[in-house]
């Protein structure tokens, strides 16, 4: 290590980890062993000469300083990597800037970057998230991906249709009664959720109306609520509730049999997500070539078929 500053990669382990909450999960973002993320933990922890972690046997909690040191070091380092990589020569090259909803991002289009990456050598993509919409505004932004429809002076349309259904792990489903399914485990939702537009009791009223009854009202009262998407998804994974979700938001937990329909019933989501662009700007060839490619990635991509699950809320 450099005298005052650690290794750049246990900065960014260190902000993973403490983003996503898991060595496990940490790891596999950075593509990195979990031993290489507990060794930079430590190697950090050694250089501050104080535990930024609460251990216990079953997990690591973030102290208020590591909290907040993660906060200023995530900033810092997207700062610093912008700078370097806006000093990288581009000769031949075309820039592409598209700014994308992180729960789209995570759950849908990192996956599938690499194809577009390894098709067009040619441009140098820089993909940002955020929920701003105002992200034209300065002009860096060429495209947008958010769960929002086009405004003044923008154009866009419908990457994909969602609908909004309940998910429980098998083993949860297993074990649901024929009536009243939602009386054997509490409602998950997260801090986040009004981000992807889901409602648990706009949801349960398009089913119940006004007539929701006690059980309802006691499943709506006693949700949990979680830090994240992901700490949803995970409690969901591990049977200990029910998660509302959206189609695009739970396709590869569904494909891989980690998440089932609890029930048949859905909705058809009220707004999707959409690609939206400046319509007072020309279209470069770098983001037509993004649109086309994006447009071949929906089209391609899987649906969640009908199950039928066996029980009814």
């Amino acid at each position: 290590m450099q005298r005052g500053l650690p290794a750049w990669p246990v900065l960014i382990s260190f902000v993973e980890f403490a983003d996503c909450g898991s060595v496990t999960r940490a790891a596999e973002h950075l593509n990195l062993t979990q031993s290489a993320v507990s060794h930079h933990i430590a190697q950090l922890e050694r250089f501050l000469g104080e535990r930024l972690f609460e251990r216990s046997a079953k997990a690591m909690k973030p102290t208020a300083r590591a909290e907040m040191l993660a906060a200023r070091l995530r900033d810092q380092l997207r700062t610093l990597s912008e700078t370097v990589e806006a000093a990288r020569p581009r000769a031949g090259q075309h820039d592409l800037h598209v700014v994308v909803a992180p729960e789209f991002h995570r759950y849908w289009l990192a996956d599938r970057l690499g194809d577009f990456v390894a098709s067009h050598g040619q441009i140098a993509l820089r993909v940002s998230q955020d929920y701003r919409r105002d992200v034209f505004s300065d002009g860096d932004a060429d495209l947008q991906i958010r769960l929002a429809r086009p405004m003044a002076a923008e154009d866009g349309f419908t990457l994909l249709f969602d609908d909004e259904f309940v998910v429980c792990s098998p083993e949860l489903a297993d074990r649901l009664p024929a009536r009243e399914a939602f009386s054997v485990a509490p409602f998950l939702t997260h801090t986040d959720a009004y981000q992807t537009g889901l409602d648990w009791r706009r949801w349960v009223s398009e089913f119940f109306g006004m007539e929701g009854g006690s059980q309802i009202e006691d499943r709506l009262a006693g949700m949990i609520v979680l830090p994240s998407m992901e700490d949803m998804l995970a409690a969901c994974r591990d049977g200990k509730g029910f998660a509302l979700v959206r189609t695009t938001l739970a396709a590869n937990d569904i494909a891989s049999g980690r998440l089932v329909k609890a029930v048949t019933e859905k909705l058809s989501a009220d707004v999707n997500y959409h690609l939206v662009y400046r319509s007072d700007f020309a279209m470069s060839p770098a983001a037509q070539l993004f649109i086309d490619w994006l447009r071949a990635q929906t089209a391609a991509a899987p649906q969640i078929l009908s199950a039928q699950p066996h029980s009814n809320y």
